[in-house]
């Protein structure tokens, strides 16, 4: 049974130092759903706080041209330490900005209820403020840009109850084919290689044991079917589904951070998937798939170095990109 929601908040937010006094400040609407749970169970020992469920939207004031939407994990778009400032962008070109979550912080979409519970934020959202239902952008940052294709995919097979199918895709530096991504993940718990590395691959594997059945050995059907991509002898088909919406994969590669500050080779790195998902879309035909690489781009916002960062996207080049695709 849904939870009763809380009532939409409607503001204008009249000061983002982010926006030039030349833009207009965007309104800013908040929903949020009660949680379902207070934590997230990761593995038997580890738990994380649970998010709200719902959305915050951007709008401009004036036209919207289409939307931005992004599977980011934590929706406070003020803080200091938020990096997916897109927004500021997307308001300045006259398009919409809405950060969804399902209120599980590392969402892997395993289950169906989950697309839906997205499907009907995004849908609502397109059909309340009219905004153009073939002008919509899916992006996300890591495990948010597997939701973003994720959604992608499952809307361009026809699941949307609102008809939702983005114009185009953006993903920064995904794991994408789940197969790799747990091997990886259990050299680096059976190596010992690297505590960061070995402490993240615990709870991802746990949680793709759990929800797929099994390891990708005993459950290999399982793994392909979740992964939004899939490298083998073969081109992967399903990516046939994409035909006639643009996808952006943006990575950097580079590999003497990976090995000195994680002990990761090009294996462990998604760069990986980016390229060989890129290469198999081009290899079917896809006009519009482009892999984007970057070199010493990767900055979190407190200056710390690290290639895994959303900085390496440059936001005015790719909402530039999106304007002009017809």
């Amino acid at each position: 049974m849904m939870k009763k929601a809380i009532p939409i908040l409607i503001l204008f937010w009249l000061s983002i130092p982010f926006l030039s006094a030349q833009t207009i400040a965007p309104l800013l609407v908040q929903y949020e759903e009660e949680k379902p749970e207070p934590f997230i169970r990761l593995t038997e020992e580890t738990v994380i706080p649970a998010e709200a469920p719902g959305y915050t939207l951007l709008l401009p004031q004036d036209s919207i041209k289409g939307m931005v939407v992004l599977f980011h994990s934590g929706r406070d778009t003020t803080h200091v330490g938020f990096e997916q400032r897109l927004y500021v962008e997307a308001v300045a070109r006259h398009f919409a900005a809405l950060y969804v979550t399902t209120g599980n912080p590392v969402e892997f979409l395993f289950d169906e209820a989950s697309y839906k519970q997205l499907d009907r934020y995004i849908g609502s959202v397109v059909e309340a403020y009219h905004i153009p239902h073939d002008r919509l952008l899916f992006g996300g940052m890591s495990l948010a840009g597997t939701r973003a294709l994720k959604l992608a995919l499952w809307c361009a097979n026809g699941h949307s109850a609102y008809g939702l199918r983005p114009r185009a895709i953006a993903i920064c530096d995904a794991p994408l084919d789940f197969h790799r991504f747990w091997r990886e993940g259990q050299r680096a718990i059976e190596l010992g290689l690297n505590p960061i590395s070995a402490s993240e691959a615990k709870w991802v594997n746990a949680q793709l044991e759990k929800n797929l059945g099994g390891t990708p050995h005993t459950a290999p059907d399982a793994y392909t079917q979740y992964s939004p991509f899939h490298y083998s002898e073969q081109a992967d088909e399903r990516l046939r589904a994409l035909e006639g919406i643009a996808v952006r994969i943006y990575t950097e590669p580079d590999v003497a951070w990976w090995m000195a500050n994680r002990r990761r080779s090009y294996y462990g790195m998604n760069a990986l998937d980016a390229a060989a998902l890129i290469n198999d879309m081009q290899y079917l035909g896809h006009q519009e798939a482009e892999l984007m690489l970057t070199n010493n781009k990767g900055y979190r916002p407190d200056g710390q170095r690290h290639p895994h960062s959303w900085s390496i996207v440059d936001n005015k080049a790719l909402i530039d990109w999106f304007s002009g695709l017809e």
